[in-house]
């Protein structure tokens, strides 16, 4: 086994459409948590896609009231996000994200 095999596991499902609800529920696949969908939200219909961790944080309360604790908590689930093929960091932007993918 090689690690390129290792980065493929959990990603290789492919369309998911065919798969009757029943069983669609107990997968954990792009299942998103209520402060991403509330990122992924405010950057789609605020920020028509794009949006800095400043605007992202701004956006939240203005939405949704939201405070986080810190700045760092945000940027850290920013990075997570990225990470599950949420969103894509933009090139030589630091602090600037872009919805990968219609997700809401």
């Amino acid at each position: 086994m090689n690690s390129n095999d290792l980065t493929m596991v959990g990603k290789r499902f492919g369309d998911i459409n065919d798969l009757p609800d029943v069983l669609k529920k107990q997968l954990n696949l792009g299942q998103l948590d209520d402060l991403e969908h509330k990122i992924v939200e405010t950057i789609e219909k605020r920020f028509s896609g794009i949006a800095s961790v400043d605007e992202i944080i701004i956006g939240l309360y203005r939405d949704f009231g939201f405070i986080a604790e810190d700045r760092k908590f945000i940027a850290n689930k920013l990075y997570r996000m990225t990470k599950s093929d949420i969103l894509l960091s933009v090139k030589k932007r630091k602090g600037v994200y872009e919805l990968k993918v219609n997700v809401s």
